[in-house]
C-alpha cells in the first residue's frame, strides 16, 4: 500500500517538473518603445503675416499763383528815379566828354557819374489813384491830377494828365506807363520841352 502511494506521488512530481521545463519562463520580454524622430519632435515654424505695402505719400497740390496785379494798383505808392536807361546813357556820354582824354585814373569820369546818379536819386514821385506828385530834393515840382484811361492790364497803364497844381492843362498830356514788375515802371518824361526827344525815365518803389 505504501509503495503504490509513493509511486503515484513520484509520477505526479515528475510530470509537474516536465511541464514546467517545457513551458519555460512565462514572463514577457521587456520591449523598448520607438523613439520619436527629430522631424516629429520639431515644432512647426510660426507663420509670419506679410506686412501690407507702405501707403504712397502724394504731395499736396500747390495752390495756383495769385493773378497778376492790374497796373492801376501797381502805380500807387512811393517811387524814386533809377539811374538806368536813357538817364544813365546820357550821363555816361556827358561824363566822358567832361573828363576828356587826360583822365588816366577815371577820377573826373567817376566824379561826374556819381554827381549824375545823386541827381537822379533826388527825383521822387508819390502816386495815388488820381494824383501824381513829382518832387525834386523833397520839394514838389509837379502836382498833377490825372484820369486813368486804361489800367486793368498788368504791364501797361494809360493816363491823361489834366491839371498841374492850380493850372488846368489846355491840352491834356497823354502818358503811357510800362511795368517790368510790380515795383518798377517807366515812361517818357511828360514834362520834357520836346516830346520827340524826351528821355525814358525809370522809377523803382521805395
Amino acid at each position: 500500500m505504501n509503495k503504490r502511494r509513493l509511486s503515484y506521488g513520484l509520477l505526479v512530481t515528475l510530470a509537474a517538473a516536465g511541464f514546467i521545463a517545457g513551458c519555460g519562463d512565462s514572463t514577457p520580454e521587456a520591449t523598448t518603445p520607438p523613439q520619436p524622430t527629430a522631424a516629429a519632435t520639431a515644432e512647426p515654424a510660426p507663420t509670419v503675416a506679410a506686412e501690407p505695402p507702405a501707403p504712397t505719400v502724394t504731395a499736396a497740390p500747390e495752390p495756383p499763383p495769385p493773378p497778376p496785379k492790374p497796373a492801376k494798383d501797381k502805380w500807387v505808392g512811393n517811387f524814386v528815379q533809377d539811374f538806368s536807361g536813357d538817364v544813365l546813357n546820357t550821363a555816361d556820354a556827358a561824363a566822358k566828354k567832361k573828363a576828356g582824354k587826360k583822365d588816366p585814373d577815371n577820377k573826373k569820369y567817376n566824379a561826374a557819374m556819381d554827381k549824375a546818379k545823386a541827381a537822379a536819386g533826388d527825383n521822387t514821385v508819390v502816386n495815388t489813384g488820381d494824383t501824381f506828385t513829382w518832387s525834386v530834393k523833397g520839394k514838389p515840382a509837379h502836382t498833377v491830377a490825372f484820369q486813368i484811361v486804361k489800367g486793368d492790364d498788368p504791364s501797361s497803364l494809360a493816363l491823361k494828365f489834366t491839371k498841374d497844381g492850380k493850372k488846368v492843362l489846355k491840352t491834356p498830356i497823354d502818358v503811357s506807363v510800362s511795368f517790368t514788375d510790380d515795383n518798377t515802371f517807366s515812361f517818357k518824361d511828360p514834362f520834357a520841352k520836346k516830346a520827340d526827344s524826351a528821355q525814358t525815365l525809370v522809377f523803382k518803389r521805395q
